[in-house]
């Protein structure tokens, strides 16, 4: 008898498990102590759960962590090493570019934003069309019937070029 009272005890006994989780979601606590009394790996779990909480709480830990705001700064390069300062320019982007294959021409498409159209430059060059601008730059190469550019559109940012192609009888 003395065995099941300490039992029973124990099983009124709400641990710090059971105290948090219900009071963070109300009617949780209750489903906890339903699956403590139906597993006995969880219950064992929360026990041991339990005692962590109440050693830290023993030790010198207090019921709110102590969070310490600071900045650690830290060289990515090893101080014996002495870097140059980088004078070049800034790398170009390739701008996106669509290809389309016609019978008597290539339509090249290509998204340069921000650009202005005076400044775009297009270069033909046997089968590689250059394109840049404005910090966008890109070589494309084109099917080996290409001839020359015979139209050109920009608006918007999307630069348009109608290529000439020889026709390959």
């Amino acid at each position: 008898m003395v065995n099941k009272s300490r039992e029973e005890t124990k099983e009124k006994e709400p641990g710090i498990v059971d105290d948090v989780v219900s009071q963070f979601i109300p009617g949780l606590g209750g489903i906890v102590k339903t699956l403590e009394k139906s597993s006995p790996e969880f219950r064992k779990r929360i026990a041991q759960t339990n005692a962590q909480i109440k050693h830290r709480l023993e030790t010198g830990w207090t019921e709110k962590p102590v969070v310490d705001y600071g900045m650690s700064i830290k060289p990515l390069v090893a101080d014996k090493e002495e870097r140059e300062p980088w004078e070049g320019k800034a790398p170009e982007k390739e701008p996106i570019v669509d290809i389309f294959e016609e019978n008597d021409y290539v339509t090249v498409i290509a998204e340069i934003p921000e650009a202005m159209e005076k400044d775009i430059k297009t270069e033909l060059t046997g089968n590689i069309l250059e394109i840049s601008a404005g910090g966008f730059a890109k070589s494309i190469t084109l099917p080996k019937d290409s001839r020359s550019i015979i139209g050109r559109a920009y608006k918007n940012g999307i630069l348009q070029l109608r290529i000439d192609r020889e026709i390959c009888q």
